[in-house]
């Protein structure tokens, strides 16, 4: 065992500190006060004491001398008054002391009843589930707000694990398919060789292969994009933006969508590869959910110390909470299930867009489709 945990583990308790804090406060104030009157009651007043009057004598029967025990009170100068009142002070100091302690205790555990929960809750979440909340009741302080932070965090660390756990399952998906796919087709080709050419299958494996490493492309871009930005650069989003449309315009014109543009000057600071991702990504996400016949619009521009890319799109009708569902990876709605694609795009702008310092919201269009807003830091 360290030495730092040695420490740690013979270290006094929160509660056994407080109580000596409270005990050792109200024993120093006791004693502060009490030197304080006996310097009070010996240097300031002055002290006037007058000989008892003498008793008429009467006979008093003789009483043996081991008999007499001293005297308690008995006041006959100034020393006796100051002793007295030190002797008396200390007593009643010593009661209060003891009580003080007591009371700390008891003060204390009270008041640490709410941290004991929390722990107990923690405690909890980190042995079994993430479904234990705190709840704390009682009237707004530190220890509730701290229970309510603890209690979102647990919320937001409870989404996160359920969302990572879809991505898993989705992605080991989108990877066997492929596979799987490819595996039935060279199975049938063995079984029945003459009724399969070379010529045929080849084009089939050929697409199969090629959806398996856009799928692990996405998935790598994916885990770079969430590590974040280690050497950002200065990045012309006009010239990025103008080099994703040529090379989506192909694409767009076999399925008849008129891609417009509206680029205007902005810059920001980013890595141009993820920024070329999320421009190509957005681009493709316009054009294959779209319409014959449709449109998608892309728009760059910087307004108040912010670069704004737009991306507007036909197609069919969406409703806002599917709009927002759409950056989940692997999410697809079923009006889009049809089109090409791995179920990461937007997944990936968003994550881009997030390790850019940047946000991204996607609205639904009244007459269909959707419009896909990307805000991100210029660059100074």
């Amino acid at each position: 065992m360290s030495i730092h945990a040695t420490l740690r583990r013979n270290r006094l308790s929160i509660r056994l500190r407080l109580t000596l804090l409270y005990g050792g406060t109200v024993l120093a104030c006791g004693i502060a006060l009490l030197l304080t009157v006996y310097a009070l009651m010996r240097y300031i007043p002055s002290y006037d004491l007058q000989p008892a009057a003498p008793m008429p004598e009467t006979v008093v029967p003789a009483i043996p001398a081991d008999d007499i025990g001293p005297a308690i009170g008995t006041i006959t100068s100034k020393d006796d008054i100051l002793m007295t009142l030190l002797q008396l002070s200390g007593v009643a100091l010593i009661g209060l002391a003891l009580i003080s302690f007591l009371l700390g205790w008891v003060i204390a555990g009270r008041m640490l009843a709410p941290i004991h929960r929390i722990t107990r809750t923690t405690r909890t979440v980190a042995g079994h589930s993430l479904h234990e909340r705190i709840h704390l009741d009682g009237p707004q302080d530190e220890f509730t707000e701290l229970a309510d932070t603890i209690d979102t965090m647990l919320d937001r660390l409870h989404a996160s694990f359920q969302a990572q756990q879809r991505f898993a399952v989705n992605a080991s998906h989108e990877l066997r398919t492929p596979l799987a796919t490819t595996r039935t087709m060279l199975q049938v080709a063995i079984a029945h060789p003459r009724d399969h050419d070379l010529a045929t299958l080849a084009p089939k494996l050929l697409a199969t292969n090629e959806r398996s490493i856009a799928t692990v492309e996405a998935l790598l871009a994916l885990s770079r994009a969430h590590h974040g930005i280690h050497d950002a650069k200065h990045v012309d989003l006009t010239a990025v933006a103008a080099h994703a449309l040529e090379q989506v315009r192909t694409e767009a014109g076999a399925n008849r969508i008129a891609v417009r543009d509206e680029l205007h000057p902005a810059t920001v600071n980013g890595d141009e590869d993820l920024l070329h991702h999320l421009l190509t990504n957005l681009l493709h996400n316009a054009i294959r959910h779209n319409h014959t016949g449709g449109t998608a619009r892309l728009t760059t521009t910087a307004r108040d110390g912010t670069a704004i890319i737009t991306v507007t799109n036909t197609g069919e009708p969406i409703t806002s909470e599917e709009a927002g569902r759409l950056f989940e990876p692997f999410y697809r709605i079923r009006a889009r299930t049809h089109a090409n694609g791995h179920g990461l795009g937007l997944a990936l702008v968003r994550a881009i867009a997030h390790s850019h310092h940047g946000a991204a919201t996607a609205t639904p269009n009244p007459g269909g489709g959707l419009t896909i807003t990307i805000t991100l830091p210029s660059a100074g």
